[in-house]
């Protein structure tokens, strides 16, 4: 559906996203993937619904905890979706912090361990969902054990014993997680957070040499020569517009601007012209690359790849541009940033949506480069395709009004 109509095409789109999110994706997961006897989501769901396990991974439980919250808070004050959010939030609360401090990764139904510590994406995620929770609920146990958990996490992160690489992933929970706070209240170290992370990503993982970001530094922000010429498209797109909505909240014009274009880059090197989609990589003059397997958190599928760029498509990437593009659209009228838009949705639409298939609003996630569907799915997405719509609708309402 093309933007260039405005402001009808506006209104249609906006009407297409209420159908699919209120009609569609909320009726199947209230129906397949919410734990309605003990709590919590179930993802690992095949296209028509079926579970094809139980399990509960921690990452999925703190995503759905800030959908059905930020619903309620923003959308539609359902009670519905106020009781599945305080549901989510005590099985997370009761079953992942384990004894020793850490936090499981996986959980079976009933809330038993299955996997060892968390990484911290899923305490981040954890963060996000209760300070969403805090304010359907005006629980404010649940937002002082979020601010102190999203504290502790980037302290212990930047401490200096910490080891391992610094990621731009680090970068973009905590600068999405800050804005969301500093939306709602005063925080200096918050904001100190915020200015770690916008200088991070907008001087130290940018690569000025061919105008990428790069993933993983040292964490002295030197660049390991394994490392120095790689770029995940994917998440340098979503972690850009999350700092565009920072310098929104700010009013930075400039930052804005720098995000805004690198986002543009990043979709001009990234988006494969043949077939379609975003690759998953780029390791910028190296033609002979062997990648690692690209395994699926919460899935059984793998991915290799051998060449300068990993081709393996995402659907959340695609979901990030429509929400990167769309902002950009918005405020400048760009028409590169339709045009993305455009070619991003319809590829969601030609290419992995399974709803003719398999009768239900399903997605292919991962695939190959030719977006060719799994006879089967290991998993579906209950945070980046929903959050894609809520946010969407909230830009196309600015747009219609």
């Amino acid at each position: 559906m093309p933007l260039a109509e405005a402001p009808a095409s506006y209104e249609q789109l906006r009407e297409r996203y209420r159908r699919e999110l209120f009609d569609e994706q909320l009726p199947f997961w209230h129906r397949f993937g919410i734990d309605h006897e003990r709590g919590g989501f179930c993802c690992s769901l095949d296209y028509d619904g079926r579970r094809v396990n139980d399990e509960k991974f921690t990452w999925f439980q703190g995503r759905g905890l800030w959908v059905y919250s930020f619903l309620y808070n923003h959308l539609q004050p359902d009670p519905g979706y106020l009781e599945t959010a305080r549901r989510t939030k005590e099985f997370l609360l009761a079953h992942a912090p384990q004894p020793d401090g850490s936090w499981a990764s996986n959980l079976s139904r009933e809330g038993a361990p299955l996997a060892p510590e968390a990484d911290f994406y899923g305490r981040y995620f954890a963060v996000e969902g209760l300070l969403e929770y805090s304010h359907a609920a005006n629980d404010e146990q649940a937002h002082e054990t979020a601010l102190r958990m999203f504290k502790d996490l980037f302290r212990q992160e930047m401490a200096a014993d910490a080891s391992g690489p610094i990621t731009q992933g680090f970068w973009m929970v905590n600068i999405n997680i800050a804005r969301q706070i500093l939306d709602r209240e005063s925080d200096p170290e918050t904001a100190e957070i915020a200015d770690h992370a916008i200088d991070a990503v907008i001087h130290k993982h940018y690569n000025p040499d061919f105008g990428l970001n790069n993933e993983q530094l040292n964490r002295d922000f030197t660049r390991p020569s394994e490392e120095a010429t790689k770029c995940n498209f994917g998440h340098s797109i979503e972690t850009l517009w999350m700092l565009m909505e920072e310098a929104r909240r700010r009013g930075d014009v400039p930052l804005w601007r720098t995000c805004a274009e690198r986002i543009r880059h990043h979709l001009d090197v990234g988006w494969d012209w043949l077939y379609g989609g975003l690759a998953m990589w780029i390791n910028v003059d190296q033609g002979a690359y062997e990648w690692p397997v690209e395994g699926v958190p919460g899935a059984d599928l793998a991915f290799h790849a051998v060449g300068e760029y990993n081709y393996t498509k995402t659907l959340w990437a695609l979901d990030e541009i429509l929400v990167a593009s769309l902002l950009i659209h918005e405020r400048t009228g760009a028409a590169w940033a339709r045009e993305f838009f455009d070619r991003a949705q319809q590829i969601i639409d030609d290419k992995f949506s399974m709803k003719a298939a398999a009768g239900q609003p399903t997605y292919v996630l991962f695939a190959d480069r030719r977006i060719t569907p799994p006879p089967y799915s290991s998993r579906q997405d209950n945070y980046h395709r929903l959050r894609a719509l809520i946010l969407n609708l909230a830009t196309l309402d600015r747009l219609v009004g």
